[in-house]
């Protein structure tokens, strides 16, 4: 796992629970070799349980990726998971993704025992 997330983590479980997320995954150059601690951006893939309240203009989604981003102090890109739509995106952001959180694992630890 990225250093940069491992470190954050006791962090981001509570964040993500604040947010309703279902699942959330790294992927791109963060999960390569080719990522850079000091200026490389974070990409994520994101998935929200179904009968989510985005709020108004998207509202909590725009939230979520703000908090990423001061937590990890550098740009963020959230992608919703049902943009794997497009075959090569999805063909892309398989060969990196890697789960750092999942609602239906995490849920069984009690909070702030992360």
């Amino acid at each position: 796992m990225n250093r940069l997330i491992e470190s954050n983590r006791n962090a981001l479980i509570p964040l993500c629970r604040r947010f309703g997320i279902k699942r959330l995954e790294l992927f791109g150059s963060a999960n390569t070799p080719d990522f850079n601690p000091d200026r490389s951006d974070l990409d994520f893939l994101v998935e929200f349980p179904a009968d989510y309240d985005f709020g108004p203009w998207l509202s909590r989604f725009m939230e979520f990726e703000e908090n990423l981003r001061k937590l990890f102090g550098r740009p963020v890109h959230l992608v919703m998971a049902s943009a794997l739509k497009n075959p090569w995106f999805r063909q892309e952001a398989r060969k990196t993704r890697e789960p750092i959180y999942d609602a239906s694992e995490v849920s069984k630890i009690p909070a702030g025992h992360s």
